[in-house]
């Protein structure tokens, strides 16, 4: 009866859509995808001058452990979520299962478009991070040369169209890709800290100095502050741990292995640091050569993940042209749409670039809030309705933990969102303001006033409840080994499923 029938479809067709892309992704090639996405150390290493000059050694480092451990958290609660939701709409499509049905609808669009600010931003950022990097190699070989903002705006449009480029026609080769970078990202890590150590000794720092110094080169604050504003710095290196809940549909068993993937992998002056450490241009050149190719595999899996997610959106057509956007491109088997529409408007975002590049840094800050953000939405809502009303069971249970992960979530992000909107530096003026608050408050009222008054009249939400997947999950309770890894509700349906995965 249940020839032919694979139970990732089913459970995909239980939600309400066919599938649309094949299941390309293994469990490795997905935490390669993640690993390359986050690139946790290269986006320490990016901003590390920044972290440095707020809190120096000590204060760099117990930092990073703090905002790993707290990202860790938030993407427990993600992973849990992914588990009884397993659909590449994520935060869009978990905020419209468990949010009310009066109020549903409006939760699933925000998440969804807070989502899509966060992904885009954050591909600015990165894409900005490998074109400084390549200028500085080339003013390693090039002592005469001297960057000006309109080169590395070329370098970052040509970085951004080469990734999206090979989304589209490498598509099927990005499993193998994601894995090679991650070999090449540890082996880099690894080969980096070797170097620095080896070619700095025997000048090293004491290791007092490494753990207890705070002495701050920004006089604007005092040190309790600074090192609050260093560990939001230092969150901007674990962003993107959703990234396996998007592609939950290319991957087998995803209610299994997404949760996994999840809870994971975890101004240039990196460029000074090389130089300083090994005094050598050579030796500079290959590691920022390095970095660049890790960073760089950051953007390719930055448009494979956001591309998904306005796909997954589009299909309930929650935005503009969503019938352009949720086409699969049939010989490449990917949303090229989705993904031209994510280079179109980073390359127009980056021309702030050649105007101000303050404002640039500022709203590639707003990343950390909007991604954040999208991050806690359906747990704050799954938390406040009632988790055990809400979510279906699972295979990733929180269980009695579940409603502590989710409050330390909230609560982290609203503390994020709250320090990323002060002032670095005081006096402020109209060149070194923070305009984090500015893009925040401009993004979420456009967001506002298009729901009411365009998106909610054909915005609907995703197609199917929570109820009907708990029945339908019952269903495969007979099926072979694979398809028991569901957990199942008590009371089955009695409604019987035919060949192609549907309700009778």
């Amino acid at each position: 009866m249940y020839e032919h029938i694979d139970a990732d479809d089913l459970e995909l067709e239980a939600q309400g859509y066919a599938p649309a892309m094949p299941r390309r992704f293994s469990l490795l090639s997905l935490f390669s995808l993640g690993f390359a996405l986050t690139a946790t150390w290269n986006g320490f290493g990016s901003a590390i001058g920044t972290s440095l000059a707020e809190s120096s050694s000590s204060g760099t480092i117990w930092t990073l452990v703090i905002a790993a451990l707290m990202n860790l958290v938030v993407s427990l609660g993600m992973a849990e979520l992914v588990s009884a939701f397993p659909n590449s709409g994520a935060q869009y499509y978990w905020s419209f299962k468990v949010a009310s049905p009066e109020w549903a609808p409006f939760a699933s669009y925000m998440s969804a478009c807070i989502s899509t600010c966060g992904w885009w931003l954050g591909l600015a950022s990165v894409c900005n991070f490998v074109a400084a990097t390549m200028l500085a190699i080339l003013q390693i070989c090039v002592k005469e040369y001297t960057p000006s903002p309109l080169h590395q705006w070329f370098g970052y449009v040509a970085v951004l169209w080469l990734a999206v480029l090979l989304n589209i026609y490498a598509a099927r080769s990005l499993p193998a890709l994601n894995q090679y970078l991650l070999y090449f990202s540890v082996s880099t890590l690894l080969v980096t800290i070797l170097v620095i150590l080896v070619c700095a000794a025997p000048n090293y720092q004491s290791s007092v100095w490494v753990f207890t110094d705070t002495t701050n080169l920004n006089r604007s604050y005092d040190k309790s502050f600074l090192f609050v504003l260093c560990l939001l710095n230092n969150t901007y290196g674990f962003m993107g741990t959703d990234a396996g809940a998007h592609l939950a549909e290319e991957i087998p068993s995803p209610s299994i292995n997404a949760p996994k993937v999840m809870h994971g992998p975890l101004r240039l002056h990196v460029f000074e640091i090389y130089l300083q450490a090994t005094g050598s241009d050579f030796a500079t050149v290959l590691l920022l050569a390095a970095f660049a190719i890790c960073l760089f595999g950051c953007a390719v899996a930055n448009i494979t993940g956001s591309s998904r997610q306005i796909w997954a959106a589009s299909r309930d057509n929650c935005y503009p042209l969503s019938t352009w956007l949720a086409e699969i491109h049939p010989k490449h088997q990917m949303p090229m749409n989705a993904a031209c529409l994510t280079a179109i408007f980073t390359t127009l975002y980056g021309v702030i670039f050649l105007r101000s590049t303050t404002a640039f840094a500022s709203m590639v800050s707003a990343n950390i809030v909007f991604m954040m953000t999208s991050y806690v939405i359906p747990q704050g809502i799954a938390l406040w309705r009632g988790r055990s009303s809400v979510l279906p069971r699972r295979h990733f249970d929180l269980g009695r933990w579940g409603s502590f992960v989710n409050v330390t979530s909230c609560v982290w992000v609203c503390f994020l969102d709250i320090v990323a909107c002060f002032p670095i530096i005081r006096p402020i003026t109209s060149t070194n303001m923070n305009w984090v608050s500015v893009v925040i408050f401009i993004t979420t009222a456009y967001m506002v006033l298009a729901w009411y008054l365009w998106q909610r009249h054909v915005f609907t939400g995703p197609r199917l409840g929570t109820q009907f997947i708990q029945k339908y999950r019952s269903q495969v309770a007979g099926l072979p080994h694979k398809y028991t890894s569901y957990s199942m509700v008590d009371q089955p349906s009695n409604e019987p499923i035919d060949k192609d995965g549907k309700v009778d």
